[in-house]
């Protein structure tokens, strides 16, 4: 296809923040797991109005093959020490002694669909291609979660801080449900995700004839869940050539008891009953409560807590079934 073509196509096609493309078009090898349809790169590039292009995890050459039609500069470095494309260059972007190539620091637009770490089925070394032991112990395909999700995050900074001021970046990135123990599990990268530098959006990559799409998982007859038919393109902008700013999701846990504010007293104190879960006495109530710090930084608790059953009992949700005992209605 010409540039012309490709162009049009898009320009019809990819208008809204849902991308949606049943065909993968004519480039790379659709036998490789995981990679995604030209169509994808090929929409990015026309929005953004990319001249360049420089991809990390470059797999099957798709976005090199959309390049060299659209007939604009391309490299791409990829884990596999046979690469399958000769402007794909084998390196591994976890080694910080391996610097990018030189045509990283010019790209207009940077992309990367990274492996999803713990996916079963789906292997990369000793699959896709074949290298030393060392080798594969950093595809990323064979990592667990956590670690796997750790150097995602360092190629996305990596390849940032390789861009120039003005440039774009996009990652390809996904939910995963797999069983664990005959349990179902998901977890979804986006979550996980370092965004570096200045959101742009995010859009939505709807797949097609995906295992994910069409896996029940289930552990019962009834299915608890909806099946897997997106992917997310997060597009950040490099603003500047000195600063960074990132942002990095954090989890906190913490104990509803100790919340003086997020937290309400009828918050806490149905919660209490519902971890008792059977009638129970004010004096349990109030051990239940007593040590933490919604009921510590308030000399008069007690009558709060007496005061907030009284408030969910007119309400219907709590019930006194005798004198001084308490119960979930």
């Amino acid at each position: 296809m010409n540039r012309k073509e490709i162009f049009d196509y898009v320009g019809q096609n990819a208008e809204g923040t849902i991308l949606s493309f049943k065909e993968r078009g004519p480039w790379g090898d659709s036998r490789y797991r995981g990679n995604f349809s030209g169509w994808i790169p090929a929409s990015l590039i026309y929005r953004y109005g990319a001249e360049s292009v420089s991809e990390i995890f470059a797999g099957s050459g798709t976005t090199s093959d959309l390049c060299k039609d659209l007939a604009i500069p391309y490299i791409g470095i990829d884990l596999n020490p046979n690469p399958v494309r000769k402007d794909i260059v084998s390196m591994n972007i976890l080694d910080d002694n391996c610097e990018l190539p030189d045509q990283f620091l010019n790209s207009d637009l940077q992309i990367l669909h990274p492996p999803y770490p713990t996916i079963n089925g789906i292997h990369y070394s000793n699959v896709m291609w074949r290298g030393n032991k060392e080798l594969e112990k950093q595809d990323i395909q064979e990592m667990n979660w956590a670690d796997g999700m750790k150097a995602i995050n360092k190629a996305i900074a990596r390849g940032y801080m390789a861009m120039k001021p003005g440039s774009y970046q996009a990652y390809v990135i996904g939910d995963v449900r797999q069983k664990i123990n005959n349990v179902s599990t998901f977890r979804s990268m986006l979550s996980d995700i370092n965004i570096v530098g200045e959101l742009q959006q995010i859009l939505i990559k709807a797949q097609h004839n995906t295992v994910s799409g069409r896996n029940t998982y289930n552990t019962n007859c009834k299915r608890k869940f909806f099946l897997i038919e997106h992917e997310f393109i997060v597009v950040i902008k490099k603003p500047s050539g000195y600063e960074i700013a990132v942002i990095v999701p954090r989890r906190y846990e913490c104990d509803i008891r100790d919340m003086e504010q997020a937290a309400t007293w009828k918050d806490v104190v149905m919660a209490a009953l519902r971890k008792i879960n059977k009638k129970t006495t004010l004096d349990m109530i109030y051990n239940e409560l007593s040590e933490h710090k919604k009921a510590k930084n308030n000399v008069h608790y007690k009558e709060k807590i007496r005061q907030t059953l009284l408030a969910l009992r007119d309400k219907g949700l709590v019930v006194n079934t005798e004198r001084g005992v308490w119960a979930v209605a």
